[in-house]
């Protein structure tokens, strides 16, 4: 509205502009026009007064034997010539609207026509010539009388002062183009002023921005190297921003990065810079920083002042920061090594109960190895390098394979073995989510049509889902696909998802599940028991398996509670109408004690480790476990 209501101004400025500088133009043009009229009427008045004058003068001269008749026909008919081009010439036109004029130059025209044959009869030294002259000095008069006027008269007076007006007008113009050009400029500063102060400045909380925090951390640094004192930059963001901007909305996201803001500006010191780095990021830059001890004592009390709790939008919030130091010189020299600094400590606060951190070396180390294994589990997935084996999940009645757990693993050349919890964080935080979790249940389902061709009886492949591509992720369209290029039956692909996964989005978990279950494929709930998930949330998603979490099976032999607390797992699922697979299974009692409590399958190194695809065909030959066997 601000920026509409400067352009309407500087478009009625410029339309002034505009109209004055024409305006002034034409009443400069209509002030020359009236000057030449004067003038063209002046000079012609004065030209037939200086013509009449010579005649007279050559007539006396002609009484007095001083002049030839001749020459005074020829000034005779110069002047007879002059009336005549007044009287009907173009360029006189002017000349002859000036009052009387056309009357005086119809009555010089007469008398001169009746003196022509005295004129042409005159003779050297003729004493005719004084009646000639006497005949003219009437004419004189009148053309004295016209000069006169065309210089002093009434309308010259008119003509003058219309001059004056008209310059004047002009001149008011000239001033009023000159006052909409101030204007203009004025404007056109204004706004370049407003710009360069947008461009600095964050929008909605009026703080800097990056690009003039990057300025200001430059200019501190070179005046840090020249008289030699610390230089510190704390990067922040808030945790769980995201689902407040989604749990609330935008507005609510916008007035609570408003009030940290103002909270930030509020605890900062003079001297020190607080900008808006962009999203949920904010950061300080002290200029004349004390030791590492001392920052991380700011910070301290930084995070302690910020995350106190809040009301938005009637909801009490409690920020919490994660706080990252980076220092000058220690830490880097340069202000872009710096800001990566501060910036991996923040990443690095995260874990941290005060959520501060300073800089380390060891950060960094750990910052790159995840940068190189973002980059090679691209290409990984790209050239198919990853390896999947598969954990067979048993039967507790008759003891066959009936499900097999795909597992990824990874080797990397350089770091070896990657945990398959970081391959899936690396996969999330790098943008790699989609791209692992379909090359993983392509190489299942695929696997699962390469059991089948070979005639051996295929157990179900289960595959575990990220949380991201379950939260973020098209899951539906990408189990879509995949069944659809491996051409393996939807019977014959369970999906495992955690807890936590569907909490969440709890509202759009149940369609989520139901659409999978629309397409045939099967669903377990992993991991249970380790969640935060609620019995009313359980009832409503379309489980048919729930895998016990392997800390509690564990535990079984040496804890009667847990006993009891599976029992009552066990129960739960049966009346949710779900069976109920036990992980982690590693001692035959356990196993016995689950079997009577009705569990129906088993997972666990007691039975199978997990394997590569060509061991696991043997085992499906056979279908029992080698380890039950001998029980």
């Amino acid at each position: 509205m601000k920026r509409f209501k400067l352009l309407v101004l500087a478009g009625v400025v410029l339309l002034f502009a505009f109209s004055s500088a024409v305006s002034s133009q034409r009443h400069s043009q209509m002030t020359k026009l009236l000057s030449l009229s004067m003038k063209t009427v002046s000079w012609s008045a004065a030209e037939l007064e200086m013509e009449l004058i010579k005649l007279q003068h050559a007539f006396r001269r002609v009484a007095l034997s001083d002049l030839a008749a001749d020459e005074a026909r020829m000034r005779f008919e110069i002047f007879w010539s002059r009336v005549e081009v007044l009287a009907v010439g173009a360029e006189a036109r002017d000349f002859r609207s000036h009052p009387g004029v056309e009357q005086l130059l119809e009555s010089l025209g007469s008398s001169l026509a009746r003196m022509d044959p005295d004129v042409m009869a005159l003779t050297d030294g003729d004493a005719r010539a004084l009646a000639l002259l006497k005949q003219l000095e009437p004419m004189a008069e009148q053309v004295r009388q016209l000069n006169v006027q065309s210089f002093s008269g009434d309308r010259a007076l008119f003509n003058l002062k219309r001059v004056f007006d008209l310059q004047y007008e002009a001149n008011i113009y000239l001033l009023g183009l000159l006052i909409s050009g101030a204007l203009l400029v004025i404007l056109v500063i204004r706004e370049s002023r407003n710009n360069r102060r947008q461009a600095l400045h964050d929008s909605l909380t009026n703080l800097p921005n990056r690009n003039l925090f990057q300025r200001r951390l430059e200019l501190a640094i070179s005046k840090g190297r020249r008289k030699r004192h610390r230089v510190a930059v704390y990067m922040m963001d808030m945790n769980g921003f995201k689902e407040i901007n989604d749990q609330l909305g935008h507005a609510a996201g916008d007035q609570l990065l408003r009030e940290v803001a103002a909270r930030l500006k509020n605890s900062s010191g003079e001297g020190e810079l607080v900008a808006r780095l962009g999203g949920d990021e904010f950061g300080i830059l002290q200029q004349s920083a004390a030791g590492p001890e001392e920052a991380l004592v700011f910070a301290r009390q930084l995070a302690a002042e910020i995350n106190t709790p809040v009301t938005i939008m009637g909801q009490r919030i409690s920020p919490r920061l994660s706080i990252g130091i980076s220092l000058f010189p220690e830490d880097a020299l340069q202000p872009d090594k710096l800001l990566n600094n501060a910036d991996t400590a923040m990443y690095a606060a995260k874990n941290e109960e005060m959520c501060c951190r300073l800089f380390e070396q060891e950060m960094e180390n750990r910052a790159l190895r995840k940068r190189i294994l973002a980059d090679d589990l691209e290409r990984a997935i790209a050239r198919d390098q990853l390896l999947q084996l598969y954990q067979p999940i048993v039967s507790m009645k008759n003891r066959q394979v009936i499900l097999v757990e795909a597992l990824l693993r990874w080797r990397h050349p350089v770091y070896g073995e990657i945990s398959p919890l970081e391959v899936v964080a690396i996969a999330e935080q790098s943008g790699l989510a989609e791209s692992l979790n379909f090359w993983v249940m392509t190489r299942a389902c695929r696997q699962n049509m390469a059991w089948r061709t070979q005639g051996l009886v295929s157990p179900k492949v289960t595959v575990n889902i990220s949380p991201m591509m379950y939260s973020r992720y098209d899951l539906v369209a990408m189990v879509e696909r995949v069944l659809s290029e491996t051409g393996v039956p939807a019977d014959q692909l369970v999906i495992e998802v955690t807890e936590d996964t569907t909490m969440q989005d709890i509202e759009s978990s149940p369609q989520i599940l139901s659409r999978l279950r629309g397409l045939g494929v099967g669903l377990a709930l992993d991991d249970f028991g380790t969640g935060h998930s609620s019995l009313s949330h359980l009832k409503q998603l379309p489980f048919q398996k729930l895998k016990i979490d392997k800390t509690f099976v564990r535990e079984l032999e040496s804890s009667p509670r847990d006993i009891e607390l599976i029992k009552a797992i066990i129960h739960m699922a049966h009346g949710l109408g779900m069976q109920v697979v036990a992980e982690g299974i590693e001692e035959y009692s356990s196993y016995r004690q689950l079997s009577l409590h009705g569990c129906e399958y088993a997972q666990g190194y007691l039975l199978y480790k997990p394997l590569p695809s060509d061991e696991i065909g043997q085992i499906l030959s056979s279908s029992v476990s080698p380890e039950l066997q001998q029980r």
